[in-house]
């Protein structure tokens, strides 16, 4: 049988320290981009705006859309491919008119899109023009929904891994989501990718995807200090823990990562952010199940000893 990645002995937890560093680089990154770009780039799920998708008897040129589009006056839309070449998407945000009933707003807005690039593309006729909108009350009330939904989350997470394990478990756990969603967030800010639902969606993934393989490590690490003996150190039974389920979170690893890399560049414009969220979340997830989760606990136990040998030399 074949067999992956069995009795290492890999220093992991002597370096932990090095790759906290690098990670904590890596998140300050991250947050520099989202100081600097005033804060996630919220999608129309979440300020409101227009979607419309256009699908053209033939191929059409993206960059003629979007000058047709400029021309009538939506400055500042998206315009993208939508799966196939005669397809596109066109993005209009939110604005102070868009719910104006004095012909600016509601179905005047698609009335003046969809006129205009019917006349612009006679040569090239429309098939079919389908609308969604999201006024921009309810983009913000999904915006604090989509928060609280996190927070609970994080709260239930903290109540189950207090119950099943320890307190500083579950601080270790949450530590190491944390960091899954924040260097997925900088890397979409880096990259001045939208924030909407589908994304939200993909970030609860790898929540639930990252703290399974967390559980996993910190199962192993609690069977092991469980039947240690009297003198062996704390940081080196973590470190065998984590070295005797390297193997099982590198395949999981491996496997979920094929399929979401041919969802990225087999599954079609719809659903390649998405997609593009998961394998950064897969690949993230699984380095801070190794290198942060664990470590934590490690520095944990090592602050909980410094304490009692400062109770001990002050008695």
């Amino acid at each position: 049988m074949f067999q992956f990645l069995v009795n290492t002995n890999f220093r992991i937890i002597p370096i932990r320290r090095m790759m906290m560093t690098i990670s904590a680089i890596v998140i300050l990154v991250g947050v520099g981009s989202l100081i600097m770009h005033g804060g996630p780039n919220y999608g129309i799920d979440f300020k409101g705006g227009y979607k419309f998708m256009v699908e053209f008897t033939d191929a059409v040129d993206l960059s003629r859309v979007r000058s047709t589009v400029n021309d009538l006056g939506f400055g500042g839309s998206q315009v993208s491919d939508f799966g196939e070449p005669n397809e596109v998407l066109i993005i209009l945000e939110a604005d102070g008119d868009m719910n104006a009933s004095d012909g600016t707003g509601g179905d005047a807005v698609q009335n003046r899109l969809s006129d205009g690039i019917r006349t612009a593309f006679a040569d090239n006729p429309v098939v079919e023009i389908s609308k969604e909108k999201v006024g921009p009350k309810i983009g913000g009330e999904l915006r604090i929904q989509a928060l609280w939904a996190i927070a609970y989350s994080l709260l239930g997470i903290v109540l189950y891994i207090t119950w099943r394990f320890e307190f500083k478990f579950s601080i270790a756990a949450i530590v190491a989501l944390v960091h899954d969603v924040m260097i997925t967030l900088g890397i979409f800010s880096l990259l001045d990718k939208e924030i909407n639902l589908t994304i939200l969606g993909a970030l609860l993934t790898i929540v639930g995807y990252s703290l399974n393989d967390t559980i996993v490590v910190f199962d192993r690490i609690r069977e092991n200090l469980n039947t240690r003996r009297r003198g062996d150190d704390y940081a080196e039974v973590v470190n065998t823990s984590v070295n005797q389920t390297l193997s099982r979170t590198v395949i999981t690893s491996l496997t979920t990562l094929i399929v979401v890399l041919i969802l990225f560049f087999f599954g079609g414009a719809v659903i390649h952010d998405f997609a593009f969220a998961l394998v950064v979340g897969v690949l993230v997830g699984t380095y801070s199940s190794i290198f942060i989760a664990s470590p934590i606990l490690v520095e944990w136990q090592a602050a909980t000893q410094r304490r009692r040998e400062r109770k001990l030399a002050t008695a």
